[in-house]
């Protein structure tokens, strides 16, 4: 694919999805409409993979396919859904004279605004997770696959999820922007997520150097730490930008190896998910 029918195809994914949001405001159904466009999105991706693949050794399980299928169920099924219910209600039940949502801004401010932190707060949270030995062990589930595919998006452990949605999204509930413009940057931005580990052979050009798109992600993949420790945005590199982590060599498309660092060789492989669940609280953990 081009430049160009890469940019469109995002643009098209992206309008579609904000079309929806927008459309569907006032329907309580809107959370579930969007998950039906995002699952639609997925098996788009898949499609294009076969079809147009980056590289084709990708396309080939590893072993690892069961657990990404697993951990999708968990996170984008079921995790997901539970932290977004509990969330608002914990911290009503937790801080005294909370109120939702009591900023007075247009809706497209605020989306623009919560973009911008939830933003910062992804790149805290991952920034912590690479350097904090047991949150490493957490986000170590996410770097075990040795091959970049749609399907890796969701492979996280359920406590690194959690300490993400923490970092992400009390603040700005805290801060009083509403639900639904969180919804909005989550609408805006879910194409661009759903496709940053897709094995597809896209060239966005100069939107590499704004979106964490998969041409730029793949780089935070790499087994060498000098290149998997950068690129730590969670669909914007904007906060890689100011704060010296952004990574995009000219001379090379990709890195040479997808995996864990040498550091990490005591943490169970890819094809072993429930090892890698309960890594973090073994007696072998963090070595």
């Amino acid at each position: 694919m081009s430049t160009i029918k890469s940019t469109s195809l995002l643009g098209l994914l992206t309008s579609i999805m904000m079309a929806t949001y927008i459309f569907t405001l006032q329907n309580s159904n809107q959370e579930i409409i969007l998950s039906g466009l995002a699952i639609i999105v997925i098996l788009a991706a898949i499609f294009l993979e076969r079809s147009n693949p980056f590289d084709s050794s990708w396309n080939k399980n590893r072993g690892d396919l069961s657990g990404d299928i697993t951990s999708t169920i968990v996170i984008f099924g079921i995790l997901d859904s539970v932290l977004k219910s509990a969330t608002p209600f914990l911290l009503l039940v937790l801080i005294a004279n909370w109120v939702p949502g009591s900023i007075n801004l247009p809706l497209w401010s605020q989306i623009i605004l919560v973009g911008l932190l939830i933003e910062l707060g992804s790149y805290i949270s991952h920034r912590l997770h690479h350097k904090i030995g047991w949150l490493w062990s957490l986000h170590a589930m996410h770097h075990s696959p040795e091959r970049m595919h749609t399907l890796n998006n969701f492979r996280f452990h359920p406590f690194n999820h959690i300490f993400n949605h923490i970092f992400m999204i009390v603040p700005v509930l805290l801060m009083g922007f509403s639900p639904e413009a969180i919804l909005g940057y989550t609408a805006l931005t879910l194409p661009l997520l759903l496709l940053q580990h897709s094995n597809i052979d896209f060239n966005f050009g100069w939107l590499n150097y704004v979106l964490n798109t998969n041409q730029v992600h793949r780089w935070h993949h790499s087994n060498a730490s000098s290149e998997g420790n950068k690129n730590l945005g969670r669909a914007l590199v904007i906060w890689d930008q100011i704060f010296g982590t952004f990574y995009l060599p000219k001379k090379k498309a990709t890195p040479d190896f997808i995996g864990l660092f040498a550091t990490s060789k005591s943490f169970p492989r890819a094809e072993k998910y429930l090892a890698q669940i309960f890594y973090p609280f073994s007696p072998q953990c963090c070595k």
